[in-house]
C-alpha cells in the first residue's frame, strides 16, 4: 500500500490511497466464500462453481469488498501518514476492480491535541448520584473544546433523530458524548488502558446472543461499517472510567 497527501479541505485531511491486488485477494476471496453459500437454482447448495458466484453477484461482491478495504487501507494509511483520526475515516472515489489496483481517497478530521488534567482533581461524593456519571460531566468541564458538526451529526443519525439544531439538548448530548469519548480514550491511552482480540469477542459474542444473531454474522457487519474500531473505543471508555472511579475511591 502507498498514500499520498492532498489539501485539507475545511478542516479535514486528506489522502491518496492505493494498494495492489495481492493485498486484496484474501478479503475477496472470504467475501465470495460467503456468497458461495446462496441458493441458485440449478445447483445443490455448496456446490455452485466459482465463475457463476462471481458473475451472479458481481456488483455486490465488488461493492462490500471496496468498503472492508477502504476502511482497512484507509486506517492504515491515516497511521502511516502519522495521524489518528476523529471519528470514522470516510472512502470516496473508490476504484475497485478484481485483479486490478485498487485505489481511493480518504478523508478525515484529526484527533485535536488536548492537554488532559490532573487526574486527581476528579473528586466524586457518592451522595451526588452516579459516580461515573460525577466522573464523565468534572471531565467535560477540566477540558473544553469543540468537535465537528459533521461528527455530531452522524452521532445524532445513529440515534435515529435527524434535524436537531445546534442548539438542542440533543445536539448538545451528542457532542458531550463524543468530546467524553475522546478524552477518556487519550486518558486510557496515558495510562496504559488496553483493549485486546479476547475483548472484542466477548462482547461481540454478548451482542449477538442479543440482537439474536451469530458472533461471525456480527462482526462482518460490524468490519464492513468500521464498527469494530468503534466498538473497540467504546471498551476503552468503559475500562479507562471504571479505573477513574477506582482510582478516585482509593484517594479518598
Amino acid at each position: 500500500m502507498k498514500w499520498e497527501r492532498l489539501d485539507n479541505v475545511d478542516g479535514q485531511r486528506q489522502l491518496i490511497v492505493e494498494a495492489p491486488w495481492s493485498e486484496l485477494a484474501a478479503d475477496y476471496n472470504d467475501i465470495l466464500a460467503q456468497y458461495a453459500k446462496a441458493r441458485l437454482p440449478g445447483f445443490r447448495p455448496g456446490k455452485v462453481p466459482r465463475s457463476v458466484i462471481e458473475k451472479r453477484f458481481r456488483k455486490e461482491i465488488v461493492d462490500d469488498l471496496s468498503q472492508r478495504a477502504a476502511q482497512r487501507f484507509g486506517r492504515e494509511a491515516v497511521r502511516e501518514a502519522g495521524h489518528e483520526s476523529l471519528g470514522l475515516v470516510e472512502a470516496l472515489l473508490i476504484d475497485c476492480e478484481k485483479d486490478k489496483p485498487f485505489r481511493f481517497q480518504v478523508r478525515f478530521y484529526p484527533m485535536p491535541d488536548l492537554e488532559l488534567p490532573d487526574l486527581g482533581s476528579l473528586k466524586i461524593d457518592a451522595r451526588d448520584g452516579d459516580p461515573r456519571d460525577q466522573i464523565s460531566v468534572r471531565l467535560l468541564e477540566l477540558v473544553p473544546f469543540e468537535v465537528p458538526d459533521k461528527l455530531v451529526e452522524e452521532e445524532l443519525v445513529r440515534d435515529g433523530i435527524v434535524g436537531a439544531g445546534s442548539e438542542s439538548p440533543e445536539w448538545r448530548a451528542a457532542s458531550d458524548r463524543i468530546r467524553l469519548m475522546i478524552l477518556l480514550k487519550k486518558i486510557g491511552r496515558q495510562e496504559g488502558i488496553e483493549v485486546d482480540d479476547a475483548d472484542i469477542d466477548r462482547r461481540i459474542a454478548e451482542k449477538a446472543k442479543e440482537f439474536g444473531t451469530s458472533p461471525s454474522a456480527l462482526r462482518s457487519e460490524l468490519e464492513e461499517s468500521d464498527g469494530i474500531s468503534r466498538l473497540r473505543d467504546m471498551l476503552v471508555a468503559e475500562s479507562t472510567l471504571d479505573y477513574l472511579l477506582e482510582r478516585n475511591q482509593n484517594e479518598v
